[in-house]
């Protein structure tokens, strides 16, 4: 009887840790598997910011290319010697051979400000549309500002021919000179209209502004002319 009372005791302690044993596999059954979802969480986010990354990096890539032809096409519009304009854009250089940038350091939007800054003398907004109009206030203000750049050329290329008409070495000179300066004086705003439309408002001059300067200088010489003749 007394072995029967111990088979007993045996199988209930073996029942016993059988079911301590079951729940201790089936909780770390439950623990890995939220360990594996958190893992699988966490891979996911990390998928998806590497792809945000990414995806901010191509736009970066395509602002800054475009940034980069509008600059090399404003220096092929800037004034250099003969022989020593650039040619077309350069491809850009391998992958491998860039310094690593943090997009967070804006580092590509820094060295295309230096960039324009080298071009156009001033810092200069490098999203800048070529084919941008003229603020329309500054319209009006053309042919006042060919008028009195005219002026100032009429009244230098009178000088040089007051000074011709002195016994001077170079009389001649200075005669063709005042000629010259004479007919070019109606075009004499045309430079400087561009330089103040390039450096103030980013834009470009077009061919009415062109007009409209040239028409104020032909007036101011045409007015000058009839006045002093």
């Amino acid at each position: 009887m007394s072995d029967y009372g111990d088979l007993v005791a045996e199988l209930a302690t073996t029942v016993t840790r059988r079911d301590t044993d079951l729940a201790g596999a089936e909780r770390a059954y439950h623990e890995g598997m939220a360990a594996a979802a958190a893992e699988l969480r966490h891979a996911e986010a990390e998928a998806h910011e590497t792809d945000r990354r990414a995806a901010a990096a191509a736009a970066a890539v395509v602002e800054v290319d475009r940034d980069a032809e509008l600059l090399w096409s404003d220096l092929h519009r800037t004034r250099a010697w003969l022989g020593q304009r650039p040619g077309p854009a350069p491809d850009p250089a391998p992958a491998t051979a860039q310094p690593r940038l943090d997009l967070a350091d804006d580092a590509s939007a820094t060295l295309l400000a230096e960039a324009a800054h080298r071009i156009h003398g001033s810092t200069r907004r490098a999203t800048t549309q070529p084919n941008a109009k003229p603020p329309v206030l500054i319209t009006p203000l053309l042919p006042l500002l060919g008028a009195a750049t005219t002026g100032i050329t009429t009244v230098l290329a009178t000088a040089l021919a007051a000074l011709a008409t002195l016994d001077l070495p170079a009389a001649g000179f200075l005669r063709t000179l005042a000629w010259l300066i004479y007919f070019a004086s109606p075009f004499a705003g045309i430079p400087v209209a561009t330089h103040l439309l390039r450096h103030r408002c980013s834009t470009r001059i077009d061919t009415g502004g062109v007009v409209l300067t040239v028409l104020g200088g032909l007036g101011a010489l045409s007015t000058m002319i009839i006045t002093f003749s």
